[in-house]
């Protein structure tokens, strides 16, 4: 860990729970820790932590941004909630502000899709409206459909796990939600066990590829403000650990404890791996959010880490499933899914452009994420 990453993780954790001593900017350079903020996905958490006197006009602007962005995206999600509602069609928002709320200041928060649930017997319905109301499709997986009106993108999801079921939790809460408000907003969101399975799920599927800081502290800040002890002891762990989720879930807390001042009232996670905890740390600031600081390489680590942890012919089917959009009209096609997803490799070409050494780092990141998958019991 450098420098500036160390200020930045300081920084993050003094914008959800206040100073805890002076953080020391002699020596940081403050374009690095602004690009470090900006890869994490956490520049609107720390511009406004930036003392005065190192203080320059990138954060300033950065102060400014934040807020706009998350009133655009409000706005956006009020328009998206009035449309389904005046067609009778229930929905949950899902991560984006159902994360946000949690934060000591929701709008710091850096905000992508707007993610959101309706029940299975809507979905087509949900579709044609979005469709009738100028939302433009854009692509649909078996997981979602998306769409994107004026610079703003929409996804409609069908199904959110990534690999473990927990669509009957999901699909419970919307009929049981949360309405919550955040600056004048109203909007419905999941139940808390609901809430933390998605946000839990979400950073599982993305450790296997690329997770960052924005991810880490989404899950934090859900468990400061929901996941004590009891609920712990009574609910959330048994759950967790029917999904084979319930190692990831302590160590990624203790390592929030251990680095960003998650406090140690929460007892549940002290058994954790601190040495998991602080490869878990090492792995998330290497890659970045959604793995930008790898660019290319991501595409190298993610495909070796997965065929290490599945095999070869299976995670060609499995992703050949999730990836040919032929398949999801046509399912008599699965036998050939491993077939079309060689030639997309083949054609795309999974090491072009990596000269040696590139590779060898990118072979590299991807044993080290391997092992780490491994000590969290992620398959």
């Amino acid at each position: 860990m450098d420098k500036e990453q160390s200020v930045l993780l300081s920084l993050v954790k003094q914008s959800q729970f206040g100073p805890s001593g002076a953080i020391s900017f002699a020596d940081v350079d403050m374009d690095s820790l602004y690009e470090e903020s900006l890869q994490q996905s956490v520049l609107g958490l720390i511009a406004s932590e930036i003392p005065a006197g190192y203080m320059n006009v990138k954060f300033q602007e950065a102060q400014v941004w934040a807020q706009t962005c998350h009133i655009r995206y409000c706005l956006a999600q009020d328009a998206l909630q009035n449309l389904l509602g005046y067609a009778g069609i229930p929905m949950v928002i899902l991560k984006g502000n159902a994360s946000a709320v949690s934060y000591k200041v929701p709008f710091k928060r850096m905000m992508g899709d707007i993610d959101f649930v309706v029940p299975l017997e809507h979905f087509d319905e949900a579709v044609s409206v979005l469709k009738s109301a100028d939302y433009v499709f854009d692509h649909e997986d078996d997981r979602h459909v998306s769409f994107k009106k004026g610079d703003m993108n929409f996804e409609l999801h069908k199904r959110f796990s990534h690999e473990i079921d927990i669509e009957d939790y999901i699909f419970a809460g919307i009929e049981s939600p949360v309405s919550v408000n955040i600056d004048g907003h109203d909007f419905l969101m999941l139940p808390k066990l609901a809430n933390g399975l998605v946000l839990l799920d979400h950073f599982r599927g993305h450790l296997k590829s690329a997770v960052g800081l924005r991810h880490v502290v989404d899950w934090m800040m859900y468990v400061c403000s929901n996941l004590d002890d009891e609920f712990w002891n009574n609910e959330f762990s048994s759950v967790a650990k029917e999904k084979g989720m319930d190692t990831l879930a302590i160590t990624v807390t203790r390592m929030c404890q251990i680095y960003l001042g998650l406090p140690e009232t929460i007892t549940w996670c002290s058994d954790a791996d601190e040495s998991a905890c602080a490869e878990l740390m090492d792995i998330i600031l290497d890659s970045g959010n959604f793995g930008r600081k790898n660019d290319r390489g991501r595409f190298v680590e993610t495909v070796s880490t997965r065929i290490k942890s599945n095999g070869l012919f299976p995670w060609l089917q499995k992703t050949g499933e999730k990836k040919w959009a032929a398949y999801q009209r046509h399912h008599w096609l699965k036998p050939f899914c491993w077939l079309y997803m060689s030639f997309r490799c083949a054609k795309k070409g999974f090491t072009s452009g990596r000269n040696k050494k590139q590779l060898k780092e990118d072979f590299k990141r991807s044993n080290v994420r391997y092992e780490l998958l491994k000590k969290l019991d992620i398959d």
